[in-house]
């Protein structure tokens, strides 16, 4: 393994050239990034040396995100003008660095230390007073069982611990809401566990968990994970789904389908997540008030 000198933490956005890349491929894009800007990266041991890149977190496939972390390790020591340089030269397309922060050699490794992450999206199909009455019941419930597909096997559990902050908000102006939408699109915002020891909670599970309180069915894509890939989703739009939502979207349109009745749909446009937030962020994030 190369000798590490350096270790940066960068900070970086994925906008919509980018949305639909996978983790895999968004990996081997950046390594690439690393050999077109010439930067001096450190590689591991083994027959096969790979480049000392690590992310804080995989990206669902389709959503955006305007702070990612990742912690590189350099064999050379840089200052932060000629990283930000070489690595802007050589950037995957969609990607863009927003911070640089120079962080000591040994310590602790990133992905532990996550704690949480912050997401909005726009709902459509929804009253925003509906929505903040579902909202307030996900919050002040003890308990939200739900299922997640894991391949080829089911888990129950609970969502209720991993759903930290809800809040309706305005609609992100840049989402794109369809002609067919007659009512005004309403913002969702929130904050999710992020955590290797005691779970991580997605997006998707929180929409099916609002659209099962408002009687309404979900569309939403399949994941990759349902296929093995890391944590990750694809489809138009919202690029997010759960196999909660697919069970209670197939459930609703069963049970109603002989009364010749469908369920209204809620629809999840423009998923974003806003950042990652480590654990001493957390706190300090959770002593401050809301933003509305």
């Amino acid at each position: 393994m190369s000798e590490i000198r350096q270790r940066w933490r960068l900070v970086f956005a994925r906008d919509e050239e980018a949305r639909y890349l996978s983790h895999l491929d968004a990996v081997r894009l950046w390594e690439r990034a690393f050999r077109r800007g010439e930067i001096p990266i450190a590689k591991s041991e083994g027959f096969n040396p790979r480049p000392k890149l690590v992310f804080a977190a995989p990206l669902q496939l389709g959503m955006l995100a305007e702070r990612e972390l990742a912690d590189i390790f350099l064999a050379e020591r840089l200052a932060a003008h000629d990283l930000r340089h070489r690595l802007e030269a050589g950037m995957p397309r969609g990607y863009r660095v927003v911070d640089l922060h120079d962080v000591w050699v040994g310590a602790s490794a990133l992905a532990p230390q996550l704690a949480a992450a912050d997401y909005r999206m726009t709902l459509c199909n929804v009253e925003k007073d509906d929505l903040a009455a579902a909202v307030a019941k996900l919050k002040a419930a003890d308990t939200l069982p739900r299922l997640r597909r894991r391949e080829k096997r089911s888990i129950s559990y609970d969502l209720r611990p991993l759903l930290l902050e809800a809040e309706v908000r305005p609609p992100d102006p840049a989402a794109m809401v369809p002609d067919t939408i007659e009512l005004p699109p309403v913002g969702l915002w929130l904050r999710l566990r992020h955590s290797q020891n005691q779970g991580s909670g997605r997006v998707d599970e929180v929409v099916a968990a609002l659209a099962d309180e408002l009687g309404m069915a979900t569309r939403l894509p399949p994941s990759e994970d349902e296929r093995g890939v890391a944590e990750s989703a694809a489809g138009p739009d919202a690029g997010i789904r759960a196999e909660s939502t697919r069970q209670s979207s197939a459930a609703g349109a069963t049970s109603e389908a002989g009364f010749g009745l469908e369920r209204p749909l809620l629809e999840a446009i423009r998923a974003v997540r806003e950042r990652l937030l480590l654990a001493e962020e957390l706190e300090t994030a959770g002593s401050q008030p809301s933003v509305e």
